[in-house]
């Protein structure tokens, strides 16, 4: 946990150094190129990526599109600080974290509610066949990340915080740890689940947490600067995932299909990695309240328990988080 806080304070202090600078670096009156952070998942990005989606919009404007690979928001909540970056896909436990730091951004989209995508394995004949079962193990984790999260939420509800020992592990160093057998289980995301999956099943999946009224997902957050000034932008890439969303409800195939190309994967491989993970339109968004509303309750709620648990500094209140998420967007969208 202190290793996050001292992350955490060098963010922050980072922010103030270079908020000002960033700006004024980022934000010419014209714009040529946009430079995006994902995830090397199959989202909605990899569809409007493969699909040209973006290429087409961004074109059309005589803009380059830049891509850059985020496996930490960490990493890519540093790169908003400096201004490397416009947008970024990031698990919302680092939005909050962004919140908490004061970075200059704001959330614009869910890209997806997390589902069965993110969740907890355990090795077979392991001996853990239910929570109190985890008594004494090694759990592995990308710490303040989405899994994080999800699995001290798991390990309070069951008073199991204080009797496992945690270990803060990338996702490649999580598989290699589990193929040597240093670990007996892992709260961690696709694709690092498929191959523990082999000799291995789930114990809870973000999709039970949703059920539970605790959801998490993966959102973007556009850089402040480069929001105040091209808010078209903004809009117009926005257009484009919404656009895959929709067709995820309707042609889901074409979007599987295209997410899997993007990302070098079979389709079926792709498939399981989206698995029960929910991809809402704007439409939805507003019209159910969910990122006007209920997402920004999950958010809070999520911000007061990293604080309990010493992971950001100060839980962010309501009115921050409702300053936090421009929901402009989406209601523009929802509208047409």
């Amino acid at each position: 946990m202190k290793k996050i806080f001292k992350i955490l304070l060098a963010l922050f202090s980072l922010s103030l150094i270079l908020s000002g600078c960033s700006q004024q670096k980022n934000d010419p009156k014209k714009v040529s190129e946009v430079r995006i952070g994902i995830l090397q998942v199959p989202n909605d990005v990899a569809a409007a990526r493969q699909l040209q989606y973006l290429s087409d919009y961004f074109d059309n404007k005589h803009i380059k599109t830049k891509y850059i690979i985020f496996d930490s928001g960490v990493d890519a909540n540093k790169a908003l600080i400096s201004g490397d970056i416009d947008f970024a896909t990031m698990g919302d436990t680092n939005g909050v974290v962004a919140m908490s730091s004061k970075i200059d951004a704001k959330l614009i989209w869910v890209n997806d509610v997390l589902g069965n995508n993110e969740g907890l394995v355990v090795r077979n004949g392991s001996g853990i066949k239910n929570f109190k079962d985890l008594k004494g193990q090694k759990i592995a984790t990308p710490f303040a990340s989405t899994s994080h999260y999800s699995l001290m939420m798991t390990l309070e509800k069951y008073n199991l915080l204080d009797k496992v020992s945690l270990l803060d592990m990338d996702t490649q160093d999580i598989v290699a740890a589990w193929n040597r057998g240093d670990i007996s289980a892992a709260y961690t995301w696709q694709p690092t689940l498929t191959p523990m999956l082999k000799n291995g099943h789930f114990l809870i999946t973000s999709e039970d947490l949703r059920n539970q009224n605790r959801i998490t997902a993966n959102i973007t957050l556009v850089r402040g600067g480069f929001e105040r000034s091209h808010p078209k932008l903004v809009m117009g890439l926005l257009k484009q995932l919404n656009r895959t969303h929709q067709q995820m409800q309707t042609d889901p195939d074409r979007i599987i299909k295209a997410a899997s190309k993007q990302n070098d994967l079979g389709y079926e491989e792709a498939k399981s990695q989206i698995g029960t993970s929910q991809w809402l339109t704007a439409k939805q968004m507003t019209d159910k309240n969910f990122l006007t509303k209920t997402f920004q309750e999950q958010l809070y709620i999520t911000g007061k328990f990293m604080a309990k648990q010493q992971t950001i500094d100060h839980a962010p209140t309501r009115s921050e988080i409702k300053n936090f998420v421009a929901t402009k967007y989406v209601r523009e969208l929802g509208d047409k």
